[in-house]
Formats: C-alpha cells, sequence, structure tokens
C-alpha cells in the first residue's frame, strides 16, 4: 500500500514539474521578445547608455560633494557650540616661589630645574589644576606631588619639609602646596621642579621665559 502511494505521489510531482516548465515558458517568451525589441532599437541603448554615464559621473563626484557638505556642517557646528569667552581665556602662571637661586637646570639626566629657597618658604602651583598625587617619602624626591593641569599637562614638585595639598584638592596659583625643604636625595633646602607636556618633559626654564617673555633669571 505505501508503495502505491509513492508511486502516485511521484507521478503527481512529474506532471506537476512538466506543467510548471510549460506555464513559464507560454509567459516569459512574450516578455522576452518584448525586452528584446526594446533594447534592440537605438534610442534604448542611447537611453541605457547616458544612464551609466550619469551614474559613473556620480559615483566619482559624490564621496567629494559629501565629504565637503559634512566638513562644512562639522564647522558649522563648531562655531555655534564654541563659548568665545573660554577661547579668548589665558591660563595664568606663576613662579613656584617667590625668591629662589637656580643652581641646576634641565638636562636629559635632569628633567627639571632646582630653585634653592629658605628651607620653610612657600610652594606655589605654576597654574591651577588637581592634585593627583601626593607621597611623603624618604628617598629619591623626598616630600612630593604631582598635579594635573588638564590638557596634558602635569607639573611635579618635591623635596618638601611639608605638604598642605591632599589628593583630589583643586587648587590655584594662590594655594599654597607645602613648604621648601630638603627630604628625599638633596644636599639642601631647594625646589625640585618638572612639567610634562603630553607625557613628555618640557623645559621649566623655556616654558616661564616663553609665557613671561623674559630670560629667567633667580630672585633673591
Amino acid at each position: 500500500m505505501k508503495n502505491k502511494i509513492r508511486y502516485a505521489q511521484k507521478a503527481f510531482e512529474n506532471k506537476f514539474y512538466l506543467f510548471t516548465i510549460q506555464a513559464s515558458k507560454k509567459v516569459i517568451k512574450p516578455f522576452s521578445r518584448f525586452f528584446r525589441r526594446v533594447f534592440e532599437s537605438g534610442k534604448a541603448r542611447q537611453i541605457v547608455g547616458l544612464f551609466i554615464v550619469a551614474t559613473v559621473l556620480f559615483m566619482a563626484v559624490a564621496p567629494a560633494f559629501l565629504a565637503s557638505a559634512q566638513t562644512t556642517m562639522a564647522k558649522n557646528f563648531t562655531q555655534v557650540q564654541e563659548n568665545p569667552e573660554v577661547t579668548k581665556t589665558e591660563r595664568s602662571i606663576r613662579l613656584p616661589v617667590a625668591s629662589f637661586e637656580i643652581t641646576q637646570g634641565f638636562s636629559f639626566f635632569h628633567p627639571a630645574i632646582d630653585l634653592a629657597a629658605t628651607k620653610g618658604s612657600p610652594v606655589y602651583p605654576i597654574m591651577e589644576g588637581t592634585v593627583v598625587f601626593v607621597d611623603h617619602g624618604r628617598f629619591g624626591y623626598g616630600n612630593h606631588i604631582i598635579i594635573d593641569h588638564g590638557n596634558g599637562f602635569r607639573s611635579l614638585y618635591a623635596h618638601f619639609s611639608k605638604i598642605e595639598a591632599k589628593i583630589g584638592e583643586r587648587v590655584d596659583k594662590d594655594s599654597i602646596l607645602g613648604l621648601v625643604g630638603s627630604t628625599g636625595w638633596s644636599t639642601g633646602p631647594h625646589l625640585h621642579l618638572q612639567i610634562w607636556e603630553e607625557n613628555h618633559w618640557v623645559n621649566p626654564r623655556a616654558f616661564f621665559e616663553a609665557y613671561f617673555g623674559q630670560k629667567l633669571a633667580s630672585i633673591k
């Protein structure tokens, strides 16, 4: 019984398959003849050719046009978002100690300047920022702190006799960070000052001279 059913199903599938092919031929042939006549005509070829040329030109010009439009939109958006007061504002910079003598300059093995000063003299930030590191050490820099000024600028102040600032504290150029001392590897009371810009050492002397517009000399 199962074999008869399978045979009947197979026969039906074959007949349906042949019917589908014949019906498709009858439907497709008229459309095929119609489109063949259209594309064989000269006007149709011209239209297709013009369409292809226009497409190629559009693909060549569109990226540059879109990029230009995007740049213009970005500039306009930036101009709208910018605060004119912020762009004109300049950082206020100061010397870290009021009176000092430059005892060692900037070099490859000493990427800082040493400012000898009276023990206990107040030390100030070179510009406003946030205290991000405080260490009460006996070796190396001794008691020292690091300030993040933003925009990739950081500064280090070392050899304090006493540290007044705390981690996370927001300081300005009039804040007292600590007092000049001789902790760590030091031969006398002085401030060891280092400046980074985008993880690169900056010569503090050149930094101050560029800002003040004059040669940095000892102040007594």
